[in-house]
């Protein structure tokens, strides 16, 4: 899934999927004007506590949510 995020004139987008070789949970953050930030995580449970300590931080940081996340169709968890 891919978040928007808007803040005056920048934006900012945020990638959640699952890496089925490595069985990790995978977060992209791509801010404005640097390098795109990966993260992986080996639980699940860790993964959503660091969504929920991001997206608080987002808030902290004026940064507001641009519509509905987009669904990939790809990189999610085979069962």
């Amino acid at each position: 899934m891919v978040w928007i995020y808007g803040r005056n004139s920048e934006s900012l987008t945020l990638e959640t999927r699952y890496d089925n070789d490595a069985a990790d949970y995978v977060l992209i953050i791509r801010r404005p004007n640097q390098t795109p930030q990966t993260e992986r995580f080996a639980d699940s449970a860790v993964f959503r506590e660091r969504l929920v300590v991001l997206e608080r931080d987002l808030e902290a940081e004026h940064w507001a949510q641009v519509g509905p996340p987009v669904f990939l169709k790809d990189g999610w968890r085979i069962s």
